[in-house]
């Protein structure tokens, strides 16, 4: 080692020239490694960028036009479900039938003992015998009459009376409570049905939904995905390509170290280009940016299911066509109907109502009377019946509220709960506006309990034919273990007037009488005056009626249009209306005529607690 040590100091070119070597040997090394990892860099980026592509068709791996997306346990036959509720309708006709007709027969009955017993009251009462007057004045003959008239009077009290006995004996023997408890039965069975069919259709919908937005989401998350891997798998390979030069010029002088001309083959390697291209992607090569595959599409996730969606109208149009029972409201959980209907009455207005809160709008107003129920809430007031706004909003009316005519266009919009499927009301002028004293029995309650009942029509019939839980009183039903709630009156229309007994087979309610208490702020009671009578021009015109009840209910109906009514001979069979234009409570007196034929008159007596208003035919 010495003495190569000395060689080396001996001759330096040659140890310089050795040293040279080793480092373009160690330098070389070196740039080969770079390139090396440089080629595999592109090629990870490469096989990245194709792993993303190749992941576009994972999201279509078992999907095709006849795909559906059903939840767990169905297995898309809607038919048998459909078929249940069809088939529950059916029998809820039939026992809705039954209940209707015993009830329609008991209302006939207790209509025909009103009128019996007006019969029956009147022949109580003693009129002077007119018949009895003679122009003879031979005693024997005036007594003679006197006994022939009391005896048909006799005869007649007791064929009056004996119609209105057996009318009341055939009311108490009606019993419709079996026939009714039968059709809320049924009801709340085929409500059921409905309620899971209905719900399962929801169930698939969502299903159905959130699947085709899933499979659409992965498809379009996946393009782009591919998308961002080209751009940086292009960034890389452009990075790599200038790295790609930078090595090859390197390498290229380091061989012109070697090379016998060194400065010429310097001079080469600065003039030399270096072609990149062995340095790509197939990937990045391949993007076209309108490529984007089209993945199977399931014909559901186009066209939709072959059953509309509950919280449509076109479902009950379809599904439901043809019932022979009208359908429940759409309780599923899709279903965001109103379960309140609203009927517009024009011209009519609150005696009174609740001016301290507002609505600007008549929705807000719906909206804050529906969340009262109809046990806190009548209706909505709009003054101008134009719809609500900040200078003219609308009021909420308390129930039991009296309404009475406008003379600057309101209208009041009556809410009612509504009893089926996307129920519309609309209506102009109520035809009266009546109060009912309803009496009915209570099995939970000693005798019997008694209800007065406002805004009603001059020939309302109240009911008790279901039970409900939306009221107060049937949510306290509810609270305690009755899964209807309680029953609930309801008028001809159907809008529920007042609560019962907690819905039973054992506990149940019926209306056992019905008195008309007035109507337009005027009284069922008339003051009647003997061998009195108007002139025909002070009656109304081609009204004439044969029953004083009949006469009467038609001249509440008219307010103040009426005075009176006007009974030519006071025998019972023969009624006009008085004009209550032309004659009034102030003026009747000197308007009214001595009648020479026994007519008698009845005054109509105002109510002083209530306004008195026109009403209409």
């Amino acid at each position: 080692m010495a003495q190569a040590s000395k060689a080396d100091r001996a001759d330096p070119v040659a140890t310089d020239s050795a040293n040279l070597t080793d480092f373009v040997v160690q330098m070389k090394g070196i740039l080969d490694e770079m390139m090396n990892d440089l080629m595999n860099s592109t090629n990870l980026a490469n096989r990245a960028c194709q792993a993303a592509y190749d992941n576009i068709s994972a999201c279509g791996v078992g999907v095709n036009s006849s795909t559906v997306f059903y939840p767990p346990g169905f297995n898309g036959d809607f038919n048998s479900y459909k078929t249940n509720h069809s088939s529950c309708r059916s029998e809820q006709s039939q026992v809705q039938l039954r209940a209707s007709r015993c009830e329609a027969t008991r209302d006939a009955y207790i209509t025909l003992e009103n009128e019996y017993l007006a019969a029956f009251r009147a022949l109580n009462e003693y009129n002077s015998p007119q018949e009895c007057a003679s122009a003879e004045t031979d005693v024997q003959t005036y007594l003679q009459s006197m006994v022939t008239h009391f005896q048909n009077t006799r005869i007649a009290w007791w064929e009056a009376y004996h119609r209105l006995q057996n009318v009341t004996t055939n009311i108490s023997n009606m019993d419709c409570t079996v026939d009714t408890l039968a059709q809320v039965s049924k009801k709340s069975q085929c409500d059921q049905h409905q309620l899971t069919y209905e719900n399962l259709v929801c169930s698939v919908y969502q299903t159905t939904n959130e699947s085709c937005q899933t499979y659409v989401n992965c498809n379009d998350n996946a393009w782009n995905h591919y998308v961002t891997m080209v751009h940086n798998t292009n960034n890389t390979v452009v990075d790599n390509q200038w790295e790609y030069r930078a090595i090859k010029r390197l390498q290229c002088l380091l061989d012109a170290f070697a090379a016998t001309d060194m400065d010429a083959a310097i001079d080469a390697c600065i003039q030399a280009r270096y072609d990149p291209s062995s340095v790509s992607s197939a990937c990045v090569s391949s993007y076209n940016p309108n490529g984007k595959p089209t993945p199977p599409q399931p014909a559901v996730c186009q066209a939709g299911l072959s059953v509309p969606n509950p919280n449509t109208d076109q479902f009950a149009a379809t599904e439901y066509a043809g019932l022979a029972a009208s359908p429940s409201l759409c309780y599923a959980t899709c279903c965001t109907q109103s379960m309140y209907t609203f009927t517009t009455h024009s011209g009519w207005a609150p005696a009174s109502y609740d001016s301290s809160t507002s609505y600007s709008s008549i929705s807000d107003a719906r909206s804050a009377c529906e969340s009262l129920t109809p046990s806190a809430c009548y209706g909505v007031f709009d003054i101008s019946c134009d719809g609500a706004t900040a200078a003219q909003p609308a009021y909420l009316i308390t129930p039991g509220t009296v309404l009475q005519a406008s003379s600057s266009g309101s209208c009041v919009l009556v809410m009612r709960l509504a009893t089926e499927r996307n129920t519309t009301v609309t209506t102009t002028l109520p035809a009266v506006n009546c109060t009912w004293d309803v009496t009915f029995n209570r099995t939970d309650v000693t005798g019997v309990g008694t209800a007065r009942i406002t805004q009603s029509t001059v020939d309302e019939a109240f009911r008790f034919t279901t039970c409900s839980n939306e009221t107060a009183e049937g949510q306290s039903c509810a609270s305690q273990g009755y899964a209807n709630g309680a029953w609930v009156m309801s008028n001809r229309a159907g809008r529920i007037v007042a609560d019962g007994s907690c819905c039973s087979s054992t506990k149940f309610n019926r209306v056992v009488g019905q008195t008309l208490y007035g109507c337009n702020g005027y009284l069922n009671t008339w003051n009647k005056s003997q061998n009195r009578y108007f002139s025909v021009d002070k009656t109304i015109r081609g009204l004439r009626y044969s029953t004083v009840v009949e006469a009467k209910r038609h001249c509440l109906s008219l307010g103040s249009l009426c005075w009176g009514l006007m009974d030519d001979g006071c025998d019972g069979s023969g009624f006009a209306l008085v004009d209550g234009i032309g004659v009034t409570t102030a003026n009747w007196d000197s308007e009214v005529l001595v009648s020479s034929q026994g007519t008698c008159i009845y005054e109509k007596k105002p109510d002083a607690t209530a306004v008195q208003t026109t009403g209409s035919n």
